[in-house]
């Protein structure tokens, strides 16, 4: 998938931060119902929220949960006021992109509030996602538009659809154009143009900082 997966750049988040308060209200199953900053919201294990507060476990026996916010896990218990304290959650719309030793990273995103793993791309003109992530993440493709692209093996059929959200750190677009390809290929989501032609783009040393634009 040449045409896809050209000039990889890959983004390692750096967040500038502000405090939102959260409370757990209520834990059942794998789904826990919280208020950030007294907005209340419903999260899977596994789901971003829109301050950027990842849910990643739910224990309704003991009432807690454990978040991820700016990559430090916290557990927070139901009642005894706002469990926790204040946290730091992202939201400046930046990131910076800095080469490994293989010249790639990779980052953590969300698409319509469910967890996944982006590969950067310049060279992709889309979001691009296979079909299993694509299911995964909700995403009814089947309604979308065939249309042909380029890969490796020659010419292939994709299906075009729109995402509501797309989230790389304080980032959040909607109505994001995408692309998604039958099979299990490309193995992780690409993060094309589509979303990161929305954001300027500058470079700072070795870094290549993106901002989300207002």
């Amino acid at each position: 998938m040449s045409s896809l997966f050209a000039g990889l750049l890959f983004l390692c988040a750096s967040f500038a931060v502000a405090a939102v308060d959260i409370q757990v209200l209520g834990v059942f199953g794998q789904q826990a119902v919280m208020e950030f900053d007294g907005e209340r919201r419903v999260l899977q294990v596994g789901e971003v929220s829109p301050e950027g507060v990842t849910l990643r476990a739910a224990d309704s026996r003991s009432g807690t949960v454990t978040v991820e916010v700016n990559g430090r896990t916290t557990q927070i218990g139901i009642g005894g006021g706002r469990a926790g304290g204040t946290f730091q959650a992202r939201s400046s719309a930046s990131a910076r992109v800095y080469p490994n030793s293989q010249g790639v990273l990779t980052t953590s995103g969300a698409v319509n509030g469910h967890a996944l793993t982006f590969l950067v791309d310049t060279g992709a003109s889309a979001v691009v996602l296979n079909a299993p992530e694509a299911r995964r993440l909700g995403v009814d493709y089947a309604r979308g538009t065939l249309t042909p692209v380029q890969t490796a093996s020659g010419t292939e059929f994709a299906y075009r659809v729109t995402l509501d959200r797309v989230r790389v750190g304080g980032i959040e677009q909607r109505n994001v154009p995408a692309l998604v390809l039958q099979g299990r290929e490309p193995p992780v989501a690409l993060l094309g143009m589509s979303f990161l032609g929305r954001v300027e783009m500058r470079n700072e040393g070795s870094a290549l900082v993106l901002e989300g634009r207002y």
